[in-house]
């Protein structure tokens, strides 16, 4: 015959009730804690930023002088072919200024005069192998600072200010 002994101790034997675990709880708000304080006390004494001093907006300003200066044509109504991007061709038309001091006129002038073909050449140069994103620069500040540069050794350094492009066409023909 089977004994049913085991099932019945089984039966009346008390099962341990969970216990709320203190230490844990303990532990986490003592953390807690250390981290209020010490954010508390790292607002309270770190301080305010200080004021800025306020200085006179117009004090720190200077106008420039500007000096005359006068503009001399380095090539108008100039027409370049650009094969850059394989088969198809962009047309880039254009007028080329410079501006220099009004002191390098008469020097400029006759420089200008006298090398215009090479100038000519160069610039035709410059923007025949220039890349499609420097043609289509709205601003153009590569293809000036080239010119700029090229000018310069044909005619001297320190002359020139500045270039201008007054008028930049481009077209496709394919």
């Amino acid at each position: 015959m089977a004994d049913n002994t085991p099932a019945k101790a089984e039966a009346d034997e008390q099962k341990p009730k969970g216990k709320l675990p203190i230490k844990t709880i303990i532990i986490i708000l003592g953390v807690l804690l250390l981290e209020g304080g010490t954010i508390s006390m790292f607002t309270i004494l770190k301080g305010d930023p200080k004021p800025a001093e306020a200085t006179s907006p117009i004090e720190g300003t200077a106008d420039k002088p500007s000096k005359p200066m006068f503009e001399i044509t380095l090539a108008e109504n100039f027409s370049v072919d650009n094969y850059t991007r394989g088969k198809s061709k962009l047309v880039v038309t254009m007028q080329v200024t410079a501006k220099a001091d009004e002191s390098h006129k008469d020097d400029l002038t006759k420089k200008v005069e006298a090398s215009a073909s090479e100038i000519k050449d160069g610039i035709r140069a410059l923007v025949s192998m220039a890349q499609p994103d420097e043609v289509r620069d709205p601003k153009l500040q590569v293809i000036k600072r080239e010119i700029k540069s090229c000018v310069e050794e044909i005619i001297g350094e320190g002359i020139i200010e500045e270039v201008l492009i007054s008028n930049w066409q481009t077209y496709s023909a394919d």
